[in-house]
């Protein structure tokens, strides 16, 4: 089973975050998805917001509406695409009024961009989003770059929404992202207090090894989370999340593997996240 490298998850404070984010390429964000409201009545308008940076939950840019390969709307019996995408500032605007009651998964896919690098670049990257070990491991199989290369990315977000009361449920429908989470149990039942169980997967594989954060935030216009925490995934890909606080959670992880041969690239960078609300 392939195991990931993955990258240390932001520091909010002290010369450590600033070293680390002036070292960060500027591909080097997570995307979030961020409803206005987490629970909707019928018909009612719902407003996404399509966040980027290093810090949730906030955005520091706009994903434009030309990098979405695909918006979608899951839910337990229906796939709908999102259709009203735009951008408002800082953040990628994603509209939509729902009319089935029950709940609603919102799942999102960037587009992959390429960049090329140096070797000692490609190098540095891996200091800084994943671990030394990793890069070691890399060096001692012998596939590290000593030419110029190219790195490609792309980012998956997911959310879960309300749509009335009651209904059915989709928090495990699976968007068949690259790099995804799924909540093993509903979020919407999860009380303060609680664990919930989170699975990820790469390639429809259940990922064994990944270094996922997570982290709450007390209101949606937070500057930064809180309780900010590292989990490694088990042989199943599972990891257990204390959810201390009522408030918005996430959850996010960086997965960096050789590209495929003949794919025009050398590395492929897959981020994903996962956002919903309790309390």
């Amino acid at each position: 089973m392939r195991r990931s490298l993955v990258r240390h998850g932001p520091v909010a404070v002290g010369l450590l975050a600033v070293t680390a984010l002036l070292s960060l390429p500027a591909s080097a964000h997570d995307f979030w998805l961020i409803p206005h409201v987490f629970r909707l009545a019928p018909g009612q308008e719902l407003i996404v917001d399509g966040r980027t940076s290093s810090t949730f939950p906030t955005s520091l840019s706009a994903v434009t509406p030309d990098r979405i390969g695909e918006a979608r709307i899951l839910t337990a019996g229906t796939s709908e695409t999102l259709s009203h995408i735009g951008v408002d500032g800082s953040v990628l605007r994603l509209s939509h009024r729902p009319t089935d009651v029950g709940q609603a998964v919102i799942a999102v896919r960037v587009l992959p961009r390429e960049i090329p690098e140096s070797p000692e670049s490609f190098r540095n990257y891996l200091r800084v989003e994943g671990a030394p070990e990793a890069l070691e491991r890399y060096e001692r199989e012998g596939i590290l770059p000593t030419d110029s290369i190219i790195r490609r990315y792309a980012k998956y977000a997911k959310t879960v929404v309300e749509v009335g009361s009651g209904g059915r449920r989709a928090f495990l429908q699976r968007a068949e992202h690259p790099f995804e989470f799924t909540p093993l149990a509903d979020p919407g039942s999860v009380e303060p207090g609680q664990l919930l169980r989170i699975q990820v997967e790469f390639l429809g594989e259940p990922l064994a090894g990944a270094r996922i954060h997570a982290g709450v935030a007390t209101e949606a216009n937070a500057t930064a989370s809180v309780l900010d925490q590292e989990y490694l995934s088990d042989e199943a890909g599972i990891v257990a999340v204390p959810l201390a606080h009522a408030g918005i959670w996430n959850v996010r992880a960086l997965h960096i593997v050789p590209a495929p041969a003949g794919s025009g690239a050398d590395w492929d960078v897959h981020w994903a996240t996962l956002v919903w609300q309790i309390g």
